[in-house]
């Protein structure tokens, strides 16, 4: 009995913080990073918002942190092509990330920012 219990609630997938939906476009050059290996690399990508849930949130555009941005398939940033994303305002590693271009993330004065858990790209 306590086996099969720990196994229900082991199970649980759990998001840290708080999860927004996005639907948007890129709307700025995608500058990609090295691959993860010994350092954790991610890259800020820009969306004009279509779409997104959280309604404090007042600007038209939005920049989010892709990590390990290698690991979607070739081709898949493009200007201009729209994407649903689910968003998290806490890191969901127990580790930092390199981020060359967080610079960016200034201009959307975010209380917190905005990690990407998932992502499809729309055709």
């Amino acid at each position: 009995m306590i086996f099969i219990s720990t196994i229900g609630f082991a199970q649980t997938d759990s998001i840290r913080g708080n999860q927004f939906e996005l639907k948007g476009k890129i709307i700025n050059e995608i500058s990609l990073t090295p691959h993860c290996g010994t350092i954790a690399w991610g890259t800020v990508i820009e969306f004009e918002i279509i779409e997104f849930s959280d309604s404090n949130y007042k600007l038209d555009s939005i920049g989010v942190i892709f990590t390990c941005p290698e690991f979607y398939e070739d081709g898949f940033f493009e200007v201009g092509k729209t994407y649903t994303i689910t968003v998290a305002d806490e890191n969901q590693a127990d580790f930092g990330w390199t981020i060359p271009n967080e610079s960016i993330l200034t201009k959307y004065k975010l209380d917190k920012k905005l990690w990407v858990i998932k992502t499809d790209k729309k055709e």
